[in-house]
């Protein structure tokens, strides 16, 4: 039997006590195996929170594939137009334009150093959001402007809020 300190009152009390004879508390010691678990158990955590939300928009020098499809297209299949079922649209995005490179033309209507927002039908206001790979891309755009964009898709859009994405320059 070894004795070690409370973790409470830091008075000594054996390591395998489950009470301190002093203060009361429960489980009076951690032990190196103990404190390895909750690391451990952090660590698990912490990865998986960071895989499930980071979105591989972290690196503007990955090479996406291209997808050539239209505002037009993507609206009718996966957006405020479309007919399908939530699920469905979700399956179409992901496997036919979430991380692919695409190129859309509009007017801006927002307009930021790093970010600009765009009017892509003509009607409403914002179809499309998109951050630029450079952060001050936007700097000389004035709303009204009339742009193409290149930028990878991340985001579905629907009927109140845009399509986005990143990587973007024009």
């Amino acid at each position: 039997m070894a004795m070690a300190k409370c973790k409470e009152c830091g008075k000594e009390v054996s390591d395998s006590a489950s009470k301190c004879p002093h203060c009361g508390v429960d489980n009076p010691t951690t032990t190196a195996g103990q404190m390895f678990g909750g690391f451990v158990v952090l660590a698990v955590i912490v990865w998986f929170a960071w895989s499930f939300f980071s979105d591989d928009s972290s690196s503007s020098s990955t090479s996406y594939s291209y997808s050539s499809a239209s505002y037009a297209e993507v609206d009718r299949e996966v957006g405020c137009s479309s007919k399908y079922s939530d699920d469905k649209k979700d399956d179409i995005f992901k496997s036919k334009y979430k991380n692919k490179r695409m190129t859309w033309s509009g007017e801006v209507v927002l307009a930021e150093a790093d970010e600009a927002s765009l009017n892509i039908d003509g009607k409403g206001t914002q179809d499309l959001a998109v951050d630029f790979a450079d952060s001050n891309a936007g700097y000389n755009l004035n709303k009204g402007d009339r742009i193409s964009v290149s930028f990878v898709m991340r985001h579905m859009g629907g009927c109140f809020l845009p399509f986005s994405g990143d990587n973007a320059s024009f």
